[in-house]
């Protein structure tokens, strides 16, 4: 009877030593926000591209106005940079066609990402981590594209739909929203052919949208954005260069918008505009794909990024 009182006594001596350390945890925090006490601190996160991690509000890449004709599996590894984020994750992407050159559906996402953020950042995005490091769980996508056009006089022209899931997590470090989103937009594209050994052809695409997603500001539920991108692919024998410049127009752009604080608005930079360069070995069967993006606007992240391509089989 003795040492089950003793072992009651150890549990129950842990468990206030937690809560202890936890509410010490915080204290930093509640000192550096102001907290009123009141308010829960998911109020406090910014939800803008800016002030999250590279994947929570990504701008979307272009369909370049055409749907394909095979089943494909894509898999890859992305490393961010920022001054105060350093953030690396896998990728995972199936496409489907389900009408030849016609319909087909998409999923794709970041299954797991690990981060490192410093002192300043933890501070400016009021990540309730002291540390600034972990991993999270991402948010998965999953969307249909219809062919409207096609070898027509004018360009091809493709529609999408999609439409993101609030399975990420760490929303307490700024990661994810935890809330869904989506974006639907219509991509054109024109081949240009060479009748040369060297290059094949030039493909000329762009896309325009509407982008969406939940807020946790009081009078705005919801920020509603301009999709749009401009980019052209050069097919050289076996390879294809793929550069783009693709963002979008938030509601606010740089005004300073209150997120709690009355004394500290926040600039809310809603307005990413990134570049993607991609060169791609192209094959029969496996597609191997290194890219960069840079953050040229309010998304402060530059990216490595390494992918298969697996061409499973044509409809």
């Amino acid at each position: 009877m003795t040492r089950q009182i003793a072992i009651l006594i150890t549990i129950a001596l842990f468990i206030q030593c937690k809560l202890a350390v936890s509410q010490e945890d915080y204290s930093w925090w509640n000192k550096a926000h102001n907290w009123d006490g009141i308010t829960s601190w998911t109020d406090y996160i910014i939800y803008s591209p800016y002030y999250l991690g590279p994947n929570a509000l990504p701008v979307p890449e272009s369909e370049k106005g055409f749907v394909k004709d095979r089943y494909e599996f894509r898999v890859g590894y992305e490393s961010h940079f920022s001054t105060g984020d350093k953030t690396q994750n896998l990728f995972l992407c199936l496409y489907i066609p389900l009408v030849k050159n016609i319909v087909a559906v998409e999923f794709y996402g970041v299954p797991i990402e690990h981060y490192k953020i410093d002192e300043k950042t933890v501070i400016e995005r009021r990540i309730r981590n002291i540390s600034g490091e972990g991993y999270a769980a991402g948010d998965f996508y999953f969307g249909t594209v219809i062919q409207i056009l096609k070898d027509k006089k004018f360009p091809d022209v493709a529609l999408r739909m999609s439409c993101r899931t609030a399975s990420g997590s760490k929303l307490s470090d700024a990661r994810f929203t935890d809330a869904p989103g989506y974006f639907f937009d219509l991509s054109f594209g024109k081949n240009l052919l060479f009748n040369n050994k060297y290059f094949n052809k030039l493909r000329f695409h762009s896309m325009i949208g509407f982008y969406s997603w939940q807020m946790n500001l009081p009078n705005n539920r919801q920020n509603d954005a301009i999709l749009f991108g401009l980019g052209v692919d050069l097919s050289i024998k076996k390879f294809l260069v793929s550069n783009a410049l693709d963002g979008y127009i938030g509601y606010f752009g740089n005004q300073e918008v209150i997120v709690v604080n009355k004394d500290k608005p926040v600039l809310f930079k809603d307005r990413p505009v990134v570049y993607r360069l991609e060169i791609t070995k192209e094959s029969k069967v496996i597609d191997l794909i290194l890219g960069y993006q840079l953050g040229i606007k309010n998304f402060p992240y530059q990216t490595i990024k390494f992918s298969l391509l697996f061409h499973l089989f044509k409809i």
